[in-house]
């Protein structure tokens, strides 16, 4: 378990997630035959992979919340990606990992920092790099920031989610399946946050986060769950508008009553939500 304040950069041993690689990673990790595979001798020839690659491997695994934190075996979400989406051809998946990544303080900083705490747009990658050197000492002031490190995670980050230019190549397998969000823009090395397409976000991308703010709480503020740290305007960039119009259909299809009346807005679960069991059913009817 990481310690307060503890934080990690460069962990992903400066190589970007590419597609196939988490199929990869899923089938392997799930083989009776290995009871960590990715501490095999032989583990780059099992994966086809470079020895770097597989470090990196193992670590993107757990940062998106796919193993365990040492990697021997799926979480309860790996298993459901495991089953329904392997080969990740579904954005739920990809929302639901971003969703972990983002949230990871203490072993991916830099992604944490970013995304809650970067709120700035049209920024080139030094003046990222400054927000995020800047945050990171205000979080950890013991800890001594590596500028070398925390550059090679913003080159990682931006060129993993940048939308991807008219002109790549669809079966470049080098490209991170995470461009598929289209979740940052990069306009002649500025780069923007850019609103989900709702036509890719599901309603219950919500519900999920619903039910890790809420924690067994009876009720949970519609500001806390847009604006709070890890808030939907943060992790997703959603505006208050997408996120009020998702709250409307969560609470048609009767997941949720919310109330705006009295100023209030407050919304109450009107059934136990489970976070894993709102994936699965995702995964089920999708």
């Amino acid at each position: 378990m990481a310690n307060e304040n503890s934080i990690r950069l460069q962990g992903h041993e400066k190589f970007a997630i590419r597609e196939g690689w988490l199929a990869k990673g899923l089938n392997e990790v799930e083989n009776p035959k290995y009871d960590n595979v990715f501490l095999e001798k032989n583990a780059a020839e099992i994966f086809g992979l470079g020895n770097n690659m597989v470090k990196s491997l193992r670590y993107w695994m757990r940062v998106f919340g796919l193993t365990n934190d040492n990697g021997t075996e799926l979480s309860t979400f790996g298993k459901l990606v495991a089953e329904y989406d392997r080969y990740i051809e579904d954005t739920f998946s990809l929302w639901i990992m971003h969703s972990k990544i983002s949230k990871d303080i203490h072993n991916a900083t830099s992604w944490y920092m970013y995304f809650n705490r970067c709120d700035a747009d049209d920024l080139d990658k030094s003046q990222i790099k400054s927000i995020l050197y800047r945050e990171i000492s205000k979080y950890a002031p013991q800890k001594k920031v590596s500028e070398k490190s925390l550059e090679s995670d913003v080159d990682v980050l931006l060129n993993m989610y940048s939308k991807r230019k008219e002109n790549d190549d669809p079966e470049d397998k080098s490209i991170s399946p995470f461009s598929q969000l289209a979740l940052v823009k990069n306009s002649g090395g500025k780069y923007s946050k850019v609103h989900p397409s709702a036509k890719h976000f599901s309603e219950l991308i919500v519900l999920y986060e619903i039910a890790s703010m809420l924690c067994g709480e009876d009720s949970l503020s519609i500001d806390a769950l847009i604006n709070g740290e890890k808030g939907l305007r943060r992790i997703y960039n959603l505006s208050s508008v997408a996120v009020n119009d998702y709250l409307d259909k969560l609470d048609a299809a009767g997941y949720i009553k919310v109330d705006r009346t009295a100023g209030l807005d407050v919304i109450y679960p009107m059934k136990e939500l489970d976070s894993d069991a709102i994936l699965k059913e995702y995964y089920e009817n999708k």
